[in-house]
């Protein structure tokens, strides 16, 4: 297991290093100043904090393109312009963005585990840029397959003075058991998490987080819970690192994701008692030629401590999917996934204006854009009992279509094959990874 984590590291330093090895003196132009223009809600130092580019650095074409993208992904605006004039050997740069729509109502429809089977619904209200810094405040309530009521406030920078971040989080949801194996029961949860971190230069961010959980089944029986009552009631503990260079969040073609964690379930003398660990590695390297790119993934979960409730099950048929078996439920305490996939675009992701019809201005400027994603997955589970060969790997190819929408949206239109021989089509939202 350590050669199998010294190697992807060593995998994700090659793919950072060739990922930035651009030429990085294509002018000899310094930044004099930088003017953000557009922002009529937006505060400066919420655009500023996401550039490389700063007072007195080099501008180079891979850092205006870079810098383009990391202020798109910030998920605040419908476009994003990088340009300077000339003053000598200087330059001012100029910002300029167009700002999305930030308060409003959102109608809550959708699958459960991408499942068409498992459909909810209901009403949510969101805040997307709270007081210009950023802020989010979101409320909802869902009915349907699963349902829920929660709030959550999230500050990506308490004072302008520093880089430290806040989240808070309440919900009380009755959510319908995974383990299949088990039959069908509802499980009520009650959770509350206090979470503060710190955000280290550009590209690195440290995480604690402390939370609360209170897990009750419509039917105790063993396995379900670990208290014979059926009642789990829990404190946890958290810390994330995480390191990430990519360019567009939403669909990267460039950089590095790297994260960290471990989490504590139970402190003191409760009957949870369970200490999990685990990495997510994500590298994008430019080809050279058609604006394509390779991606590549490599995740790991792994569970220690006491008895393991079904509930803190790891599982691949849910959140991870291995496609080609999309709809297939695996389940154990510890997990492993990896996946690559070549994407290469068919139309590069552009900015269109709508003037056919009258809209307010943060509904006109649509980005829009479509790859072709050429993909394998392979991915395992086991229970501790069994060791990390007790099972066999299961894995899936194929190739597909992949839209990218406004408001960052991404639709993916998939045809897989598994180690089989079988194929699926899959449709789903979102970027793989």
């Amino acid at each position: 297991m350590i050669s199998n984590f010294v190697k992807i590291s060593a995998a994700i330093t090659l793919f950072s290093s060739l990922a930035f090895s651009d030429d990085r003196k294509d002018t000899v132009l310094i930044v004099k100043d930088i003017v953000i223009l557009g922002n009529e809600k937006t505060q400066e130092h919420v655009i500023l904090r996401e550039m490389s580019l700063k007072v007195g650095e080099r501008i180079t074409s891979t850092a205006l393109e870079y810098d383009k993208n990391r202020i798109y992904s910030l998920q605040l605006f419908n476009k994003v312009d990088l340009d300077y004039t000339v003053e000598g050997e200087k330059a001012t740069l100029f910002v300029r963005v167009s700002e999305r729509w930030y308060i409003f109502p959102v109608p809550i429809l959708g699958f459960k585990y991408r499942d068409p089977k498992n459909f909810y619904y209901g009403l949510g209200f969101v805040h997307d840029n709270f007081r210009g810094r950023n802020e989010k405040l979101v409320g909802s309530f869902a009915l349907g397959f699963d349902r829920w009521a929660s709030v959550s406030y999230q500050n990506p920078k308490i004072t302008d003075d520093d880089d430290i971040f806040f989240r808070g989080y309440l919900s009380l949801s009755k959510v319908r058991n995974q383990n299949v194996s088990q039959g069908i029961y509802d499980q009520t949860v009650h959770t509350g998490e206090l979470s503060l971190g710190k955000r280290m230069g550009l590209h690195h961010t440290l995480l604690g987080t402390a939370g609360y959980r209170r897990w009750k089944v419509s039917d105790p029986q063993p396995g379900r819970t670990v208290s014979i009552t059926g009642v789990d009631s829990y404190v946890t503990i958290g810390v994330r690192y995480t390191f990430d260079t990519r360019d567009v969040r939403e669909y990267a073609t460039e950089g590095v994701e790297a994260s960290l964690w471990m989490t504590k379930y139970g402190v003191g003398e409760g009957e949870i008692d369970l200490f999990r660990s685990g990495y997510d590695f994500r590298g994008f390297i430019p080809l050279g030629f058609a604006e394509a790119a390779l991606g590549a993934r490599a995740f790991g979960g792994f569970t220690a401590g006491g008895i393991v409730p079904s509930y803190l099950h790891s599982y691949f048929g849910y959140d991870e999917r291995i496609r080609g078996h999309f709809s297939t439920v695996l389940e154990g305490e510890n997990i492993l996934g990896h996946s690559v996939e070549l994407r290469v675009p068919i139309l590069l992701p552009r900015y269109g204006t709508i003037t056919s019809i009258p809209l307010p201005a943060q509904f006109s400027v649509w980005r829009f854009g479509m790859y072709a994603g050429f993909f394998a997955d392979a991915g395992k589970i086991w229970y501790r009992g069994e060791g990390v060969g007790g099972r066999p790997w299961y894995s899936g190819y194929g190739m597909g279509l992949h839209f990218l929408l406004p408001y960052s949206i991404v639709l993916r239109t998939e045809y897989a094959l598994n180690h089989q021989g079988a194929g699926q089509f899959v449709l789903d939202f979102g970027a793989s990874f």
